[in-house]
């Protein structure tokens, strides 16, 4: 998740490191396909797109177990903010269609860096040379011994104890994004934790690759979905996923995310003084129209509700769009899964049966529970009870009028 924009040295530091590895440390048949190919060289492309907390991150880890997928190993902000696309160059997370002034080739093939294939196989190697390819955005404040540490990662050596004797803390990193830290971690980083690491069934793309669909998640994409279709991908097939989860349940998440140290803290906006936060970091998504000062709660209420409003406002950009339920990916997760493949022409997965049968655990605040949101029932109620036109718009237009379903 990108935290706020680094001053122009920690960038600068950060694009010359990761392109020493790109080019020079990481395996040669990896360094091959990053010069031969970009992301828009995909047959097709499955864009999963949600408000935060809306369970995204179980479905992208879902669908990227299908045996003709391909996926990043997380969330793509990263690389948007490698490349200045980002808060503060723009007001908020919104970014326009006929926005150009951007190194197109260059944000494609970052977008392909740490690409993999779906395969029951794996490929250790690949997860080696993508832990090469964030540190440099992980820590941009350190000229790491790159080299070193790649040679000692193939050699079975632990990644803990490299980051420790480098003096780093491991809950910085991907590895370890299920644990709080103390404290929120450090501001001068490009990328600090992504919601979804990489998983055991994945290898290093070859060319046969790109006839496979790419899986692309990430929450910040709602404020960019007309500029995706137009700038990033104006001749590949995109379907678009719309996932959608009941206003309570999420603003319940949202609410427990921004009170962890978990890698959720997102810019530095300046001062803030949101009331049940102590923090000095904007956290998740940063919505057009957003206020510096608050309750938590509405704060919570407004990420939901503008987020889906800019979805359906953007959806007409895309010519396939379904729309799923997350509540259904919970009750009924093989016919609603079954569902989305259908839709994206993906055929059968026998690796992501499997997987459906017993889906991982990811990202998640709390131990996942139904109906958590009653917990702090009086609370969310009251921001529901305040909510503007756009909440009622999007909870009638997404069909969440029915309290008995917000599970």
């Amino acid at each position: 998740m990108s935290l706020e924009e680094p001053p122009s040295d920690f960038r600068d530091r950060a694009k010359r490191n990761y392109e020493f590895v790109k080019n020079e440390v990481v395996t040669e048949e990896k360094r091959s396909i990053l010069s031969e190919y970009q992301v828009t060289d995909f047959d097709s492309v499955l864009l999963i797109t949600s408000a935060p907390r809306g369970g995204s991150s179980l479905l992208f880890d879902i669908l990227r177990h299908h045996e003709e997928t391909c996926s990043l190993d997380g969330e793509h902000d990263r690389w948007f903010t490698l490349n200045g696309i980002c808060y503060p160059a723009f007001e908020s997370d919104v970014i326009p269609a006929d926005f150009e002034s951007f190194d197109r080739e260059r944000l494609l093939t970052d977008l392909l860096a740490e690409v993999g294939a779906t395969d029951r196989s794996g490929d250790r190697t690949h997860r080696v040379d993508n832990t090469l390819i964030r540190l440099p955005l992980q820590f941009p404040d350190r000229d790491l011994p790159y080299e070193e540490i790649h040679e000692a990662l193939l050699d079975g050596a632990s990644l803990d104890e490299i980051l420790g004797e480098l003096g780093l803390s491991p809950l910085q990193y991907d590895e370890y994004a299920d644990r709080d830290a103390t404290g929120p971690f450090k501001t001068e980083t490009i990328e600090d934790r992504p919601f979804v690491s990489s998983h055991r069934y994945k290898r290093a793309l070859t060319a046969d690759d790109f006839e496979r669909t790419l899986v692309l998640k990430a929450s910040g994409d709602v404020y960019r979905l007309p500029w995706i279709r137009e700038q990033l991908f104006p001749e590949t097939e995109i379907n678009v996923v719309h996932l959608t989860r009941n206003p309570a349940a999420s603003i319940n998440g949202l609410y427990d995310g921004w009170r962890l140290n978990r890698g959720f803290q997102t810019y530095g906006v300046g001062e803030l003084d949101i009331d049940g936060y102590d923090g000095s970091l904007w956290c998740y998504d940063l919505p057009p129209g957003w206020d510096s000062a608050g309750k938590l709660i509405d704060v919570c209420l407004m990420q939901w509700a503008r987020a889906h409003r800019h979805i359906l406002d953007g959806r007409d950009a895309f010519e396939n769009v379904l729309r799923v339920r997350f509540e259904d990916v919970l009750t009924d997760t093989r016919s609603t899964v079954e569902e989305i493949v259908e839709f994206a022409d993906l055929g059968e997965s026998a690796l992501l049966s499997e997987n459906v049968e017993s889906p991982n655990k990811v990202m998640t605040t709390k131990e996942p529970r139904h109906a958590r949101w009653r917990d702090r029932e009086d609370l969310v109620r009251s921001a529901l009870d305040r909510a503007d036109e756009t909440y009622t718009e999007v909870i009638e237009e997404l069909g969440y009028t029915e309290e008995s379903e917000w599970i």
